[in-house]
């Protein structure tokens, strides 16, 4: 009888009234999730150049209505942490539902290149933080065009000698100049890769923190220590951010607590609900896979890797082969030069479930471009394996909380520094028109380990900016209506 109910009432709302107010896009009959005012219920809604001009039970018409019957209708994702920078990568998350892809992390330096190289060319909406692992680097290069010259090669930051080395004290006046310059240019808040560089003093997280505390902004960190044991453990890392967001006023953003606490991570998110209730604002995310990607010759896999992870190096899988390593491919993979990434299989689905069953913890995917079958599946897969997997099949929790882990909450995590953000993450008249209508029967990802390069299936319709960029489920060739997205501090 519901089913009958709704059917009969989307069936109501197609027609609309000679005379009528013609809009640019019209979604007819979907089944409209609005999570920041609870809306759920059938709608019409109306796209009008960039923006949502109505979500409404009244008739509309448009140059162009499309009939969004037995589809779900969700503001569009908003992925806090991607590093994928490709053309290529952004089809495939287009094809996931997201719309805005951020990379907060690790950040760049300098910012308005990073912008500049992007204007114009972006299928998805796109921003970054001002890079404190880059700068450091940067002037350990000794600046100038050394220094840029050094970060050209990306790679080095994770393993060359200088990353566990402090910052000379010639340079180390310039870390808090740099930063802030990232922050005019429209950087949103301060990334640091904390457990990539060694050398990263205390201190100097302070300072570090300090800078997002006077911008009134936020530090996005991958934090010291990624370990079960002490001394040198997840928690110390966790109380180390606390205790600096306490200090500066700054928020602190924890990224994916799933693969830096493993089994603790649901005791690393109480700790920070308990400093949430002392006023400390600090957050964190997490993505809905077993693995982690990691770098062998990266400092994540020094002596005694194994009991801080939890895992064994059967617990490794090639990024190359798609093969779990042998101690002796270990062994060469960490002495030698080739291609080293794997990805670490060290959480359980209980984990999982329980991180995204809590109220604090948002999603984002980690992801990287896609580099062929054997990398991460997260790159390509993330948002509809929540929808897929962890609503229709598991049922660990509602169609409007996932969407909420995935649009609302990243834009209210950002919004009180990021201006356009005020816009996003929400299904109303007003909002950007970032949109996307996905069948909830179908909705799910494709790309598993070892198949990575797989595009989700589901959405039917993908719109950014009032563009569609997936049309019945489809993705539409030569459009390119991505936007930066700045932070407030913009000069």
């Amino acid at each position: 009888m519901r089913g009958l109910f709704a059917a009969t009432a989307a069936l109501a709302l197609l027609a609309a009234p000679v005379g009528a107010k013609v809009h640019d896009v019209v979604y007819l009959g979907a089944r409209a999730i609005d999570p920041a005012s609870g809306l759920d219920a059938i709608r019409n809604i109306a796209i009008d150049g960039d923006r949502i001009t109505a979500v409404t039970a009244a008739k509309l018409q448009g140059k162009r209505t499309i009939d969004a019957r037995g589809l779900v209708a969700a503001p569009g994702f908003i992925d806090l942490h991607s590093h994928a920078g490709n053309f290529e990568t952004a089809r495939y998350q287009a094809k996931d539902g997201v719309t805005t892809r951020l990379e907060l992390e690790l950040g760049t330096y300098p910012v308005d290149r990073w912008y500049a190289a992007r204007q114009g060319q972006a299928l998805i909406n796109y921003g970054t933080s001002v890079g404190h692992t880059a700068i450091r680097y940067f002037l350990q290069k000794g600046g100038g065009a050394a220094g840029l010259a050094a970060l050209k090669d990306p790679d080095a930051m994770f393993s060359a000698p200088e990353i566990s080395q402090m910052i000379p004290d010639a340079a180390y006046a310039r870390l808090t100049p740099l930063l802030e310059e990232g922050l005019r240019q429209g950087a949103i808040g301060v990334g640091s890769g904390t457990q990539y560089s060694p050398g990263i003093t205390r201190r100097e997280m302070l300072d570090v923190t300090r800078v997002a505390g006077k911008a009134h902004s936020c530090v996005f960190t991958h934090i010291r220590y990624g370990s079960l044991v002490e001394p040198g453990s997840t928690l110390e890392a966790v109380q180390e951010n606390i205790a600096n967001a306490a200090i500066t006023g700054a928020c602190v953003h924890i990224v994916h607590i799933n693969s830096m606490a493993m089994s603790d991570a649901p005791l690393m998110v109480r700790l920070m609900h308990d400093a949430r209730s002392h006023g400390v604002d600090v957050s964190t995310e997490t993505y809905p896979w077993d693995g982690s990607v990691d770098v062998i010759r990266s400092v994540i896999f020094d002596p005694g890797w194994e009991k801080r992870w939890g895992v064994k190096v059967g617990d490794l899988q090639s990024r190359v082969t798609g093969k779990r390593l042998t101690q002796a491919e270990f062994d060469a993979l960490r002495s030698g030069t080739g291609d080293d990434g794997v990805i670490m299989h060290m959480n359980s689905e209980a984990t999982i479930e329980a991180l995204l069953k809590d109220p604090l913890v948002l999603v984002a995917s980690d992801g990287g471009n896609i580099d062929g079958p054997n990398g991460h599946p997260r790159s390509a897969g993330t948002f509809a394996r929540m929808l897929g997997h962890y609503v229709r099949e598991a049922k660990t929790l509602s169609l409007s909380d996932a969407i909420r882990k995935m649009a609302l909450m990243p834009a209210e995590r950002l919004q009180s520094f990021v201006p356009a953000m005020r816009r996003k993450g929400r299904l109303q008249a007003g909002a950007d028109a970032d949109v996307v209508l996905f069948d909830p029967r179908t909705v799910g990802a494709r790309a598993v380990y070892g198949d990575a390069a797989q595009y989700s299936e589901g959405f039917q319709y993908v719109m950014v900016n009032g563009i569609l960029v997936v049309d019945r489920g489809e993705l539409v060739p030569d459009v390119r209506p991505g936007r930066p997205v700045y932070s407030g501090m913009r000069r």
